[in-house]
């Protein structure tokens, strides 16, 4: 079995192309309902107020180990 940076990496090698179809297809093989799917490509917007200059400080944060 391959671990997430065995697969991370290997989906960096592919092409653009290849990334695309990828994406297509990754909900199925992570058994992600196309319902889920679409609330979670929904929901995205709701997040574009906190993509400003006040918030910016916040992307530097890391998680503590």
């Amino acid at each position: 079995m391959s671990t997430v940076l065995e697969i991370t990496d290997a989906i960096e090698r592919l092409d653009i192309k290849a990334q695309v179809a990828l994406l297509r297809e990754l909900p199925q093989h992570l058994k992600i309902s196309p319902e889920a799917l679409a609330w979670a490509r929904v929901a995205e917007g709701s997040f574009d107020f906190w993509d400003n200059p006040e918030d910016a400080i916040y992307e530097q944060l890391k998680p503590k180990p």
